[in-house]
């Protein structure tokens, strides 16, 4: 691919991911989205990880799309501590960033980054899943826009690529999986949602005459008798 095209596209890839935390973050502050803490501490620093596995990697255009990535990943987890949900820390995520610390291991003794990458990138499809599940039970606790855009960032980010290269291509295809399928789980609540309002029922309005919470000189009441 032609420099000039991979140097744009990283370029819009990177403003992309910028303009879709904005709206992330105002939606924080006002209190319409709740991120998940846990879930966000668990993607800095593996966000942070595959940053510098992409720079060891030799990336170059395609890195202004994860440096921005791992930068407001960073920047959200800190504002999660006060505008966040769920616990900051679990147990189980000290095993999560146990194994990210295995991947870091690995990378020095092997000198190779695609361990840390490939490790970073299994680990964060399990922070993932837990934030699907909690958007796919509560669709209001998100923001569409933010997935949504992140998601052609992601794309873009993977075309600033500019060749095949597996190793490279393999983080931000995998961010435009997981964005579309955060935007999927928020669809699949909202229609569950739906549905479960369309089957409650809702009681009839009743004609005046028939309502019994009239007192018993009412006209109507005397009509009906």
């Amino acid at each position: 691919m032609h420099i000039g095209l991979t140097t744009a596209l990283g370029a819009v890839a990177g403003l992309l991911s910028v303009c879709a935390f904005v709206p992330y973050i105002r939606d924080m502050i006002v209190g319409r989205t709740f991120p998940l803490r846990s879930t966000w501490l668990i993607w800095t620093v593996l966000s942070a990880l595959a940053f510098f596995a992409n720079v060891s990697e030799g990336a170059t255009v395609s890195l202004w799309f994860a440096g921005s990535q791992a930068g407001f990943t960073a920047l959200i987890c800190a504002l999660s501590l006060r505008y966040g949900m769920g616990t900051f820390f679990r147990r189980g995520d000290a095993h999560v960033l146990g194994l990210a610390g295995i991947g870091i291991a690995l990378w020095w003794v092997t000198e190779n980054a695609v361990w840390a990458l490939a490790i970073s990138i299994a680990i964060s499809a399990l922070g993932g899943a837990f934030t699907m599940v909690k958007t796919f039970r509560n669709p209001a606790t998100e923001t569409a826009s933010c997935w949504g855009l992140s998601a052609l960032a992601a794309m873009l980010g993977a075309a600033s690529v500019g060749a095949w290269e597996p190793v490279l291509l393999a983080y931000p295809m995998y961010l435009a999986m997981l964005y579309i399928g955060v935007l999927s789980a928020m669809w699949m609540g909202r229609r569950q949602q739906r549905k479960q309002t369309k089957n409650t029922l809702v009681p009839l309005l009743l004609h005046p005459d028939q309502r019994v919470d009239r007192p018993s000189g009412s006209p109507h009441l005397q009509r009906a008798a």
